[in-house]
Protein backbone atom coordinates (compact mmCIF):
# COMPACT_ATOMS: atom_id res chain seq x y z
CA UNK A 1 0.00 0.00 0.00
CA UNK A 2 1.55 3.50 -0.85
CA UNK A 3 2.56 5.68 1.82
CA UNK A 4 0.13 8.37 0.62
CA UNK A 5 -2.66 6.24 0.53
CA UNK A 6 -2.50 4.89 3.59
CA UNK A 7 -2.56 8.43 5.14
CA UNK A 8 -5.71 9.01 3.83
CA UNK A 9 -7.68 5.91 4.58
CA UNK A 10 -6.28 6.68 8.36
CA UNK A 11 -7.36 10.01 8.42
CA UNK A 12 -10.70 9.06 7.27
CA UNK A 13 -10.95 6.14 9.89
CA UNK A 14 -9.69 8.76 12.75
CA UNK A 15 -11.84 11.32 11.84
CA UNK A 16 -15.04 9.40 11.88
CA UNK A 17 -13.85 7.47 15.45
CA UNK A 18 -13.01 10.72 16.94
CA UNK A 19 -16.61 12.33 15.67
CA UNK A 20 -18.38 9.45 17.19
CA UNK A 21 -16.88 9.55 20.18
CA UNK A 22 -17.63 13.31 20.35
CA UNK A 23 -21.43 12.33 19.46
CA UNK A 24 -21.53 9.84 22.48
CA UNK A 25 -21.60 12.63 25.15
CA UNK A 26 -21.91 9.91 27.74
CA UNK A 27 -19.10 8.29 27.03
CA UNK A 28 -16.82 11.49 26.06
CA UNK A 29 -18.30 13.04 29.84
CA UNK A 30 -17.20 9.86 31.19
CA UNK A 31 -13.58 9.81 30.38
CA UNK A 32 -13.57 13.72 31.30
CA UNK A 33 -14.88 13.89 34.31
CA UNK A 34 -12.14 12.02 35.66
CA UNK A 35 -9.80 14.62 34.40
CA UNK A 36 -12.37 17.45 35.38
CA UNK A 37 -13.21 16.85 39.01
CA UNK A 38 -10.18 14.48 39.99
CA UNK A 39 -7.87 17.52 40.72
CA UNK A 40 -10.12 19.54 42.72
CA UNK A 41 -10.93 16.15 45.08
CA UNK A 42 -7.20 15.45 45.59
CA UNK A 43 -6.92 19.06 46.52
CA UNK A 44 -9.36 19.74 48.51
CA UNK A 45 -7.74 16.05 50.38
CA UNK A 46 -4.38 17.53 50.66
CA UNK A 47 -5.97 21.22 52.20
CA UNK A 48 -7.46 19.23 54.86
CA UNK A 49 -4.42 17.11 55.43
CA UNK A 50 -2.21 20.97 55.74
CA UNK A 51 -4.72 22.59 57.69
CA UNK A 52 -4.66 18.96 59.90
CA UNK A 53 -0.96 19.17 60.26
CA UNK A 54 -0.98 23.31 61.24
CA UNK A 55 -3.35 22.65 63.48
CA UNK A 56 -2.37 19.86 66.05
CA UNK A 57 1.30 22.07 65.97
CA UNK A 58 -0.73 25.04 67.18
CA UNK A 59 -2.89 23.69 69.65
CA UNK A 60 -2.24 24.56 73.07
CA UNK A 61 -0.54 22.28 75.26
CA UNK A 62 -2.85 21.72 78.33
CA UNK A 63 -0.33 21.71 81.41
CA UNK A 64 -1.42 20.62 84.79
CA UNK A 65 0.67 21.45 88.35
CA UNK A 66 2.83 23.82 85.56
CA UNK A 67 4.41 25.82 88.76
CA UNK A 68 5.93 22.28 90.05
CA UNK A 69 8.34 22.11 86.34
CA UNK A 70 9.39 25.54 85.48
CA UNK A 71 12.39 24.32 83.71
CA UNK A 72 10.03 21.88 81.48
CA UNK A 73 7.65 25.26 81.06
CA UNK A 74 10.54 26.95 79.90
CA UNK A 75 11.60 23.81 77.76
CA UNK A 76 8.51 23.16 76.11
CA UNK A 77 7.88 26.84 75.16
CA UNK A 78 11.47 27.29 73.67
CA UNK A 79 10.31 24.44 71.30
CA UNK A 80 7.36 26.13 70.32
CA UNK A 81 4.86 24.60 72.16
CA UNK A 82 1.87 26.66 73.12
CA UNK A 83 1.23 26.11 76.71
CA UNK A 84 -2.34 27.17 78.71
CA UNK A 85 -1.61 26.07 82.51
CA UNK A 86 -4.62 24.88 84.08
CA UNK A 87 -5.58 23.36 87.93
CA UNK A 88 -8.72 21.10 86.98
CA UNK A 89 -8.29 17.44 86.50
CA UNK A 90 -6.80 15.95 83.27
CA UNK A 91 -9.95 13.65 83.00
CA UNK A 92 -12.55 16.79 83.12
CA UNK A 93 -10.16 19.19 80.87
CA UNK A 94 -10.62 15.96 78.14
CA UNK A 95 -14.48 15.73 78.94
CA UNK A 96 -14.76 19.58 77.84
CA UNK A 97 -12.41 19.56 75.34
CA UNK A 98 -12.80 16.57 73.45
CA UNK A 99 -9.00 15.69 71.37
CA UNK A 100 -7.31 17.87 73.61
CA UNK A 101 -3.70 16.41 75.39
CA UNK A 102 -3.06 17.48 78.69
CA UNK A 103 0.66 16.74 80.09
CA UNK A 104 0.30 16.27 84.34
CA UNK A 105 2.88 17.07 86.55
CA UNK A 106 2.02 15.81 90.26
CA UNK A 107 3.03 17.94 93.26
CA UNK A 108 5.59 15.26 94.21
CA UNK A 109 7.75 15.76 91.36
CA UNK A 110 9.94 18.49 92.68
CA UNK A 111 10.75 16.59 95.57
CA UNK A 112 11.40 12.78 94.02
CA UNK A 113 13.88 15.67 91.60
CA UNK A 114 15.83 16.53 94.47
CA UNK A 115 16.49 13.58 96.14
CA UNK A 116 17.68 12.16 92.88
CA UNK A 117 14.39 9.68 92.26
CA UNK A 118 12.26 9.48 88.87
CA UNK A 119 9.67 11.81 88.40
CA UNK A 120 6.50 10.55 87.02
CA UNK A 121 4.75 12.46 84.94
CA UNK A 122 1.39 11.69 83.15
CA UNK A 123 0.07 12.57 79.61
CA UNK A 124 -3.29 12.37 78.82
CA UNK A 125 -4.73 12.28 75.05
CA UNK A 126 -7.04 10.09 73.43
CA UNK A 127 -4.60 8.25 70.81
CA UNK A 128 -7.57 7.55 68.68
CA UNK A 129 -7.53 10.73 67.66
CA UNK A 130 -5.28 11.75 65.24
CA UNK A 131 -4.81 15.51 65.80
CA UNK A 132 -4.57 14.32 69.61
CA UNK A 133 -2.21 11.68 68.69
CA UNK A 134 0.36 13.31 66.78
CA UNK A 135 0.34 16.04 69.73
CA UNK A 136 1.13 13.69 71.94
CA UNK A 137 3.85 11.84 70.15
CA UNK A 138 5.53 15.22 69.92
CA UNK A 139 5.20 15.75 73.52
CA UNK A 140 6.93 12.59 74.62
CA UNK A 141 9.72 13.54 72.48
CA UNK A 142 10.07 16.44 74.30
CA UNK A 143 9.74 15.31 77.63
CA UNK A 144 12.23 12.17 76.44
CA UNK A 145 14.66 15.15 75.97
CA UNK A 146 14.25 17.57 78.76
CA UNK A 147 14.58 14.15 80.87
CA UNK A 148 17.84 13.28 79.03
CA UNK A 149 19.11 17.20 80.39
CA UNK A 150 18.49 16.40 83.67
CA UNK A 151 19.88 13.15 83.63
CA UNK A 152 23.09 14.45 82.57
CA UNK A 153 23.10 17.05 85.17
CA UNK A 154 22.66 14.40 87.58
CA UNK A 155 25.60 12.77 86.50
CA UNK A 156 27.63 15.48 86.57
CA UNK A 157 26.84 16.32 89.86
CA UNK A 158 27.76 13.00 91.03
CA UNK A 159 31.57 13.56 89.13
CA UNK A 160 30.62 11.53 86.34
CA UNK A 161 30.73 12.56 82.74
CA UNK A 162 27.31 12.42 80.91
CA UNK A 163 28.69 10.43 78.12
CA UNK A 164 29.99 7.17 80.13
CA UNK A 165 26.07 6.30 80.70
CA UNK A 166 25.52 5.16 77.22
CA UNK A 167 27.98 3.45 75.10
CA UNK A 168 26.06 4.38 71.81
CA UNK A 169 24.46 7.24 70.71
CA UNK A 170 22.57 7.66 67.25
CA UNK A 171 22.49 10.60 65.05
CA UNK A 172 19.90 10.65 62.44
CA UNK A 173 21.03 12.99 59.44
CA UNK A 174 18.15 13.34 57.39
CA UNK A 175 19.64 13.17 53.89
CA UNK A 176 16.04 13.55 51.99
CA UNK A 177 15.77 17.23 51.95
CA UNK A 178 12.82 19.27 50.62
CA UNK A 179 12.56 17.06 47.94
CA UNK A 180 12.13 13.97 49.96
CA UNK A 181 9.54 15.75 52.07
CA UNK A 182 7.68 16.69 48.93
CA UNK A 183 7.77 13.41 47.49
CA UNK A 184 6.29 12.30 50.40
CA UNK A 185 3.20 14.34 50.49
CA UNK A 186 2.42 14.60 47.08
CA UNK A 187 3.58 10.82 45.84
CA UNK A 188 0.06 10.05 44.72
CA UNK A 189 0.17 12.80 41.88
CA UNK A 190 2.16 10.68 39.39
CA UNK A 191 -0.33 7.88 40.31
CA UNK A 192 -3.30 9.78 39.90
CA UNK A 193 -1.90 11.29 36.52
CA UNK A 194 -1.04 7.21 35.22
CA UNK A 195 -4.70 6.61 36.10
CA UNK A 196 -6.18 8.96 33.90
CA UNK A 197 -4.87 6.98 30.71
CA UNK A 198 -6.76 4.24 31.44
CA UNK A 199 -9.83 6.00 32.56
CA UNK A 200 -10.15 8.93 29.74
CA UNK A 201 -9.82 6.41 26.54
CA UNK A 202 -11.70 2.97 28.20
CA UNK A 203 -15.46 4.41 27.27
CA UNK A 204 -14.06 5.36 23.59
CA UNK A 205 -11.43 1.84 23.16
CA UNK A 206 -15.11 -0.08 24.40
CA UNK A 207 -17.15 1.54 21.56
CA UNK A 208 -15.17 1.80 19.01
CA UNK A 209 -14.13 -2.21 19.09
CA UNK A 210 -16.39 -4.74 21.50
CA UNK A 211 -19.48 -1.62 20.68
CA UNK A 212 -18.90 -1.87 17.08
CA UNK A 213 -18.79 -5.98 17.10
CA UNK A 214 -22.12 -6.05 19.46
CA UNK A 215 -24.18 -3.82 17.05
CA UNK A 216 -22.90 -5.73 13.93
CA UNK A 217 -21.61 -3.02 12.26
CA UNK A 218 -17.87 -4.13 11.99
CA UNK A 219 -18.99 -6.43 9.42
CA UNK A 220 -19.68 -3.05 7.52
CA UNK A 221 -16.30 -1.14 8.11
CA UNK A 222 -14.70 -4.65 6.92
CA UNK A 223 -16.34 -4.44 3.62
CA UNK A 224 -15.14 -0.99 3.07
CA UNK A 225 -12.18 -0.09 0.83
CA UNK A 226 -9.89 0.18 3.69
CA UNK A 227 -7.48 -2.88 5.32
CA UNK A 228 -7.99 -4.20 8.84
CA UNK A 229 -4.79 -2.95 9.83
CA UNK A 230 -5.58 1.19 9.06
CA UNK A 231 -8.62 0.29 10.93
CA UNK A 232 -7.60 -0.86 14.26
CA UNK A 233 -4.84 1.67 13.59
CA UNK A 234 -7.37 4.47 13.22
CA UNK A 235 -9.00 3.33 16.41
CA UNK A 236 -5.88 2.99 18.58
CA UNK A 237 -5.43 6.51 18.01
CA UNK A 238 -8.36 7.95 19.14
CA UNK A 239 -8.61 5.78 22.23
CA UNK A 240 -5.13 6.60 22.72
CA UNK A 241 -5.94 10.62 21.98
CA UNK A 242 -8.77 10.86 24.84
CA UNK A 243 -6.83 8.74 27.07
CA UNK A 244 -4.14 11.26 27.01
CA UNK A 245 -6.03 14.25 26.69
CA UNK A 246 -7.49 13.17 29.91
CA UNK A 247 -4.62 12.44 32.18
CA UNK A 248 -2.94 15.96 30.56
CA UNK A 249 -5.78 17.41 31.39
CA UNK A 250 -5.90 16.07 34.66
CA UNK A 251 -2.25 16.87 35.15
CA UNK A 252 -2.43 20.55 34.18
CA UNK A 253 -5.42 20.93 36.59
CA UNK A 254 -3.81 19.22 39.62
CA UNK A 255 -0.63 21.77 38.93
CA UNK A 256 -3.54 25.19 38.87
CA UNK A 257 -4.77 23.49 42.14
CA UNK A 258 -1.87 22.82 44.18
CA UNK A 259 -0.71 26.30 43.46
CA UNK A 260 -3.62 27.56 45.08
CA UNK A 261 -3.05 25.47 48.18
CA UNK A 262 -0.58 26.73 51.19
CA UNK A 263 1.34 24.14 50.75
CA UNK A 264 5.04 26.41 52.41
CA UNK A 265 3.03 25.84 55.75
CA UNK A 266 4.52 22.28 55.64
CA UNK A 267 7.63 22.91 54.50
CA UNK A 268 7.16 21.71 50.19
CA UNK A 269 7.93 24.24 47.62
CA UNK A 270 6.22 22.55 44.33
CA UNK A 271 5.73 24.80 41.41
CA UNK A 272 6.71 23.48 38.11
CA UNK A 273 7.62 25.65 35.06
CA UNK A 274 6.32 25.10 31.64
CA UNK A 275 10.16 22.55 30.96
CA UNK A 276 8.81 20.36 33.93
CA UNK A 277 5.30 20.39 32.34
CA UNK A 278 6.58 19.46 29.34
CA UNK A 279 8.68 16.82 30.21
CA UNK A 280 6.04 15.32 32.31
CA UNK A 281 3.64 15.34 29.00
CA UNK A 282 6.26 13.97 26.72
CA UNK A 283 6.46 10.95 29.36
CA UNK A 284 3.18 10.39 29.29
CA UNK A 285 2.74 10.12 25.52
CA UNK A 286 4.55 6.46 24.80
CA UNK A 287 2.55 4.88 27.73
CA UNK A 288 -1.17 6.46 26.63
CA UNK A 289 -0.15 4.64 22.71
CA UNK A 290 0.26 1.54 25.04
CA UNK A 291 -2.81 2.08 27.32
CA UNK A 292 -4.50 2.44 23.94
CA UNK A 293 -3.47 -0.16 21.97
CA UNK A 294 -4.12 -2.21 25.12
CA UNK A 295 -8.08 -1.69 25.76
CA UNK A 296 -8.58 -1.60 21.70
CA UNK A 297 -7.19 -5.24 22.25
CA UNK A 298 -8.97 -6.36 25.13
CA UNK A 299 -12.12 -4.84 23.91
CA UNK A 300 -12.44 -6.52 20.81
CA UNK A 301 -12.45 -9.76 22.20
CA UNK A 302 -15.50 -8.68 24.65
CA UNK A 303 -18.77 -9.74 22.34
CA UNK A 304 -21.13 -7.38 24.72
CA UNK A 305 -20.46 -4.30 25.64
CA UNK A 306 -21.28 -5.17 29.47
CA UNK A 307 -18.40 -7.49 29.05
CA UNK A 308 -16.24 -5.18 27.45
CA UNK A 309 -16.80 -3.18 30.90
CA UNK A 310 -15.64 -5.53 33.20
CA UNK A 311 -12.70 -5.92 31.11
CA UNK A 312 -11.54 -2.32 30.80
CA UNK A 313 -12.47 -1.88 34.79
CA UNK A 314 -10.28 -4.85 35.57
CA UNK A 315 -7.50 -3.21 33.50
CA UNK A 316 -7.83 0.01 35.66
CA UNK A 317 -6.78 -1.35 38.20
CA UNK A 318 -3.24 -1.88 36.65
CA UNK A 319 -1.66 1.14 38.19
CA UNK A 320 -2.41 -0.18 41.53
CA UNK A 321 0.25 -2.50 40.97
CA UNK A 322 2.87 0.56 41.54
CA UNK A 323 1.26 0.27 45.58
CA UNK A 324 3.32 -3.34 45.78
CA UNK A 325 6.08 -1.97 43.62
CA UNK A 326 8.31 0.78 42.08
CA UNK A 327 11.40 1.55 40.39
CA UNK A 328 14.26 2.66 43.09
CA UNK A 329 18.04 4.04 42.89
CA UNK A 330 19.48 0.22 43.28
CA UNK A 331 16.47 -0.79 40.54
CA UNK A 332 18.36 -2.08 37.18
CA UNK A 333 18.68 -0.17 33.88
CA UNK A 334 16.69 -2.51 32.50
CA UNK A 335 14.22 -2.64 34.67
CA UNK A 336 13.10 0.74 33.08
CA UNK A 337 11.97 -1.16 29.91
CA UNK A 338 8.93 -2.22 32.07
CA UNK A 339 6.06 0.28 31.15
CA UNK A 340 3.90 1.91 33.98
CA UNK A 341 6.74 1.65 36.74
CA UNK A 342 9.40 3.18 34.45
CA UNK A 343 7.08 6.05 33.87
CA UNK A 344 5.95 6.56 37.57
CA UNK A 345 9.62 6.29 38.20
CA UNK A 346 10.20 9.57 36.02
CA UNK A 347 6.64 11.24 37.24
CA UNK A 348 7.89 10.74 40.50
CA UNK A 349 11.39 12.18 39.87
CA UNK A 350 10.09 14.94 38.19
CA UNK A 351 7.67 15.97 41.43
CA UNK A 352 10.60 15.48 44.07
CA UNK A 353 12.62 18.08 41.87
CA UNK A 354 15.65 15.45 40.68
CA UNK A 355 16.65 15.18 37.08
CA UNK A 356 15.80 12.72 34.48
CA UNK A 357 18.36 10.27 33.20
CA UNK A 358 18.07 10.54 29.08
CA UNK A 359 19.18 6.89 28.97
CA UNK A 360 16.44 5.64 31.23
CA UNK A 361 13.92 7.69 29.55
CA UNK A 362 15.03 6.60 26.75
CA UNK A 363 14.67 2.70 27.72
CA UNK A 364 11.22 3.54 28.80
CA UNK A 365 10.04 4.87 25.33
CA UNK A 366 11.66 1.75 23.56
CA UNK A 367 9.76 -0.71 26.23
CA UNK A 368 6.54 1.27 25.52
CA UNK A 369 6.79 1.14 22.01
CA UNK A 370 8.06 -2.10 21.46
CA UNK A 371 5.03 -3.14 23.41
CA UNK A 372 2.46 -1.34 21.68
CA UNK A 373 3.96 -2.44 18.12
CA UNK A 374 2.93 -5.66 19.75
CA UNK A 375 -0.40 -5.25 20.18
CA UNK A 376 -0.83 -3.26 17.05
CA UNK A 377 -0.04 -6.47 15.04
CA UNK A 378 -1.83 -8.52 17.34
CA UNK A 379 -4.98 -6.65 17.08
CA UNK A 380 -4.68 -5.79 13.17
CA UNK A 381 -4.37 -9.89 12.80
CA UNK A 382 -7.57 -10.47 14.65
CA UNK A 383 -9.57 -7.75 12.89
CA UNK A 384 -8.34 -9.57 9.68
CA UNK A 385 -9.47 -12.89 10.77
CA UNK A 386 -13.03 -13.50 9.35
CA UNK A 387 -13.71 -16.15 11.78
CA UNK A 388 -12.46 -13.88 14.78
CA UNK A 389 -15.07 -11.56 13.90
CA UNK A 390 -17.84 -13.48 13.03
CA UNK A 391 -17.43 -15.31 16.25
CA UNK A 392 -17.01 -18.91 13.88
Amino acid sequence: MRIDKFVEDLWIVVSKEVMDAVRDRRSMMAGLLFALLGPFVLAGVLKALIASEVEAGARPLHLVGASHAPGLVRHLEAAGVTLQASEDEPDSLLARSPGAVVLEVPAQAPDALAQGRTATLALWADMSNSDARRQAERVQALVAAFGAQLSGQRLLGAGVAPHHASALRLELRDMGGQGGRTALILGALPLFWLLGLFVGGSHVALDATGGERERRSLEALLAQPVGPGTLFIGKWLTASLFGYVSSAAALLLSVQALARLPLYEVGIAFAPDGAMLGQMLLILLPLALLVGALQCVVALHARTHKEGQIYLNLLQLAPMLLLVEELGSASPASAHLLPLLSQHAHLGALVSGQALAPQLVALSVVGCLGATALLLAFGSRRLGSERFVFGL
